[in-house]
């Protein structure tokens, strides 16, 4: 018994002409760059997503059946991997997504940034603090002012030093 290799759908644009093969596939390189560009909040890259764009546009009148061939999926991956890397994910974080654990990738990144700007107030906490000891210091051996000469940060922070002193 021979096994037959399934056909692929022809696809037909509002012209009716046939669209297939590397012309269909060009067609889906430039639709799936064009999502890039708009980015992950506008455009996000999945099979479906492309898929209705493609038909809307009249590319093609198949079913998403059309994009599952090996080099379209490919394709596809390429593109959103691409498009969520734009997004400054971590290696761990886009082996999340290829994974198609999207939510979790987001979750993770979310976590990190919170880690990050926690990290950077207490950088900036110290900083005030290493200040606020430098103008104590020139306080007492200026004849200066420095508060008049400072940043409100600082002096928000200084008086609140001096009230709780």
């Amino acid at each position: 018994m021979r096994i037959r290799k399934p056909k692929m759908p022809k696809v037909r644009n509002k012209d009716d002409k046939v669209i297939q093969g590397k012309e269909l596939d060009n067609y889906i390189m430039s639709e799936l760059l064009a999502m890039e560009r708009e980015g992950l909040e506008k455009a996000p890259i999945q099979a479906s997503t492309l898929h209705a764009r493609l038909k809307a546009k009249g590319i093609i009148n198949g079913k998403l059946s059309t994009l599952s061939t090996p080099t379209r999926k490919k394709m596809i991956e390429e593109a959103k991997q691409r498009q969520h890397s734009n997004n400054e994910l971590s290696d761990v974080e886009l082996a999340m997504l290829a994974q198609g654990r999207t939510g979790a990738a987001y979750i993770s990144k979310a976590e990190r940034l919170e880690k990050e700007l926690n990290s950077f107030k207490a950088k900036y906490d110290r900083n005030i603090f290493a200040v606020m000891d430098i103008i104590a210091q020139i306080d007492a051996v200026s004849p200066f002012n420095v508060e008049d000469l400072l940043a409100k940060d600082l002096i928000r922070e200084l008086s609140a030093k001096k009230r709780h002193k």
